[in-house]
């Protein structure tokens, strides 16, 4: 019987509905807003991207099947985001308690809860490619829904100041995503792929 195999896809299916929360918290205009399902197709898109146009000398197959997995968690907890106040600490404990449970009754239960220990921890190549991967899907994102007129710089402002504080400046012909794309930079310095990555994605001026 594959009872432990549908169930486990009867749960993640659900993120195919799961909106993403912070575009919600951003107040973006869309009538689509991203899931998280879309956000993991989106990361898993990049990766088979520069992986094309790259000599990354990286497991791809375990860069996928992490990219694929790294949203399990939210099969049963929520979508926290900097907004919440949680500590990555915690938050890293209920994320792994949830795959826990979400992973329950698979065979290849250890090896899942083991990638995306490995992915959380930013150490291996790997994890590290897929933890920037993670990260600039949300810039590029934030970059469509800008060109699309349904990101309010004013919301992104406000937010920038509740979240960023006195280290945030408002700079001369700033847009909604430059604002976290900014931010970001700082996540990607001695990456020099990610480095001219995030660049271009801020340099973009039409989905053509």
């Amino acid at each position: 019987m594959n009872n432990n195999l549908i169930k486990f896809y009867l749960l993640t299916n659900k993120l195919k509905g799961k909106i993403r929360t912070g575009w919600q918290e951003l107040g973006i205009s869309s009538n689509r807003l991203e899931s998280v399902a879309e956000h993991v197709y989106g990361c898993l898109m990049l990766a088979i991207a520069l992986d094309s146009e790259y000599k990354l000398e990286l497991d791809m197959y375990k860069v996928l099947k992490m990219l694929s997995l790294h949203e399990l968690e939210e099969t049963i907890m929520k979508d926290y985001t900097v907004r919440d106040n949680i500590s990555r600490e915690e938050k890293l404990k209920k994320g792994r308690e949830s795959v826990i449970k979400a992973t329950d009754g698979l065979i290849k239960r250890n090896e899942i809860i083991e990638l995306l220990d490995e992915f959380n921890a930013h150490l291996t190549k790997e994890s590290i490619f897929c933890y920037h991967i993670d990260k600039i899907e949300w810039d590029l994102q934030a970059k469509i829904y800008d060109l699309n007129g349904e990101f309010d710089l004013e919301n992104a402002i406000k937010d920038a100041k509740a979240y960023q504080g006195e280290n945030f400046k408002i700079r001369d012909r700033i847009t909604a995503s430059d604002i976290g794309i900014e931010y970001d930079k700082r996540y990607y310095l001695g990456d020099k792929i990610f480095e001219d990555l995030i660049k271009d994605i801020q340099n973009i001026q039409n989905l053509q």
